[in-house]
């Protein structure tokens, strides 16, 4: 059984970790696309992969395809949006049920761990991906997973979302996109891109307190952390820095940016048909099974009047 102690001190050790310019934060020099070896630097803040990463980017998504089989080419979008542990995904499986093979779910998370996996079989989890800083508390005992390490791939598991998204609106392929949608420039983007390609949107909007979304971050990583420590899972548990939170809380009156971008998404958007805002409180805890349904907004079709749902 794991110790609890143990659990909180190694939070304690990631958390500060993932501070700004620390060992495994953003900025940090050891993030994957600052690798020369794998990624050319097109422009400040815009990479390629190179190489061996290219092919390694090529396998991962053709890969993702091909374990979507079930999906079909019918133009539908479901832009998922809300603050980490605002529960998108129990939520996903709330409104789409069974339904849910018929889409390719793109989560950049997951790209995480298939990047942190293949680093594991390939030997760069070692040889490239653990800073000195972890290297020595290590040497000291501490224990640490390859998903320790998630923040170093951030950037490159969002290029690989972006790809896996441009070969499904290619193909027409139904699609999950599962953002937080913090920023209205890259909404715009994406509305525009889904827009373009003739999609019919719906829009979901998970929204949590930003307590409630700190404490369910916690919870997640210490239920994560716990399960590797006991042997039932390798990878380890991905935590989310604070500094990411605060910024998603930080809209004008108190309000998450992506409940305001969200808004605008849907309003500015012609093709979204329809937004749904669920609404989980604090009460209702971590663990709960669904979120209560806040309000609906439709549009009769693509470029219609959007209108409160009665």
């Amino acid at each position: 059984m794991a110790d609890e102690q143990e659990i909180t001190e190694h939070l304690k050790t990631i958390a500060d970790l993932n501070e700004p310019g620390q060992a495994l934060a953003n900025d940090s020099p050891h993030i994957s696309v600052r690798n020369p070896q794998w990624f050319h630097e097109l422009a400040p803040g815009k990479w390629e992969a190179i190489g061996q990463r290219e092919q390694l980017h090529r396998k991962l998504i053709s890969q993702q395809l091909r374990e979507a089989h079930g999906a079909k080419a019918e133009y539908q979008a479901v832009v998922l949006a809300g603050a980490p542990g605002a529960g998108k995904s129990s939520l996903l499986r709330q409104v789409l049920g069974d339904q849910q093979d018929r889409y390719v779910v793109i989560d950049v998370d997951e790209f995480k761990e298939l990047l942190l996996r293949e680093a594991q079989e390939d030997g760069s989890y070692e040889r490239v991906f653990k800073p000195h800083e972890v290297r020595k508390l290590e040497q000291q005992g501490e224990q640490f997973f390859p998903m320790d390490m998630a923040s170093l791939v951030h950037e490159e598991s969002s290029m690989l979302g972006d790809r896996l998204r441009a070969a499904c609106l290619e193909r027409g392929l139904n699609v999950v996109i599962d953002k937080v949608l913090s920023s209205t420039e890259s909404a715009r983007k994406l509305a525009g891109q889904l827009e373009e390609a003739g999609y019919e949107i719906s829009l979901i909007e998970a929204y949590a307190p930003q307590e409630v979304s700190e404490e369910r971050i916690i919870e997640r990583w210490e239920e994560q952390q716990e399960a590797s420590l006991d042997g039932e899972d390798d990878l380890g548990a991905r935590w989310v820095p604070e500094e990411f939170t605060e910024k998603v809380f930080d809209a004008p009156g108190q309000r998450s940016r992506p409940a305001v971008v969200a808004q605008m998404f849907a309003r500015s958007c012609p093709a979204v048909v329809s937004f749904k805002l669920f609404h989980t409180a604090l009460d209702q805890g971590s663990k709960t099974d669904g979120s209560r349904l806040l309000f609906e907004l439709r549009r009769e079709a693509v470029g219609a009047q959007l209108l409160p749902v009665k």
